[in-house]
């Protein structure tokens, strides 16, 4: 199953984890200057798309010579580029979605982003600390002891939740939508069990900077 990274316009630290990223995807998306970065680190996309308005006339050029599929839009448009990027991504894939840079100073964007991960349910928002995926079904989840983890409930109240692994657990409970009381739970040991009940969950994991999660959120949330 093809997996697919989608580098877009944000903030990046080290480059290093993004290149073990990028090596254990088969397709590269840019997001306008997303481009920018995966040029940093010594790649260039499958795929540039955007309007076009924030990457530099050298690395637009440098993907032109480097034969890479560009897609140009206009600055008037309703999707923001790294929605583009996406929508690109599952037209060429039915694997999962790993989206970095979509944290930053902006955080008006970067809300528009989590909004997209209730509608593309194969995405995987991360940077070098943590990720965050939606939580549909019950899944188990590889942790280390003293991982820090934060579960959301999203669109409403969510009945019927089960935490384990965690030092705050919770059986069978609801989580209120507007009482966010799941942020900075710990986990106890080498596995987690988060069961979203009848909704959604939004769960981010503080992770250790290693990128075995890739194929694990792959086999375990059975994206599809």
């Amino acid at each position: 199953m093809l997996k697919a990274i989608v580098f877009a316009g944000g903030e990046y630290g080290n480059g290093d984890f993004y290149e073990l990223v990028t090596e254990s995807c088969d397709l590269r998306i840019a997001a306008d200057s997303g481009a920018e970065f995966m040029r940093k680190i010594g790649f260039f996309p499958h795929v540039l798309i955007g309007d076009m308005d924030s990457i530099s006339s050298e690395t637009l050029e440098e993907c032109r010579e480097k034969g890479v599929e560009i897609l140009r839009f206009p600055p008037q448009k309703d999707e923001i580029d790294t929605e583009l990027a996406i929508m690109e991504a599952t037209r060429r894939t039915l694997g999962p979605i790993f989206v970095a840079g979509a944290f930053g100073s902006r955080l008006d964007q970067t809300m528009a982003v989590f909004r997209l991960m209730e509608r593309f349910e194969k995405m995987v928002l991360f940077n070098e600390s943590l990720y965050s995926v939606v939580v549909r079904k019950p899944v188990m989840l590889r942790s280390l002891p003293g991982e820090t983890w934060s579960v959301i409930p999203l669109e409403r109240d969510t009945r019927g939740v089960s935490l384990s692994g965690f030092k705050y657990s919770i059986s069978g409970e609801t989580m209120d939508y507007l009482r966010p009381y799941g942020i900075s739970n710990e986990s106890l040991g080498e596995t987690v069990e988060i069961d979203p009940g009848d909704g959604k969950l939004l769960v981010f994991r503080y992770h250790n900077g290693l990128v075995d999660w890739i194929d694990e959120l792959t086999e375990t949330l059975k994206i599809k």
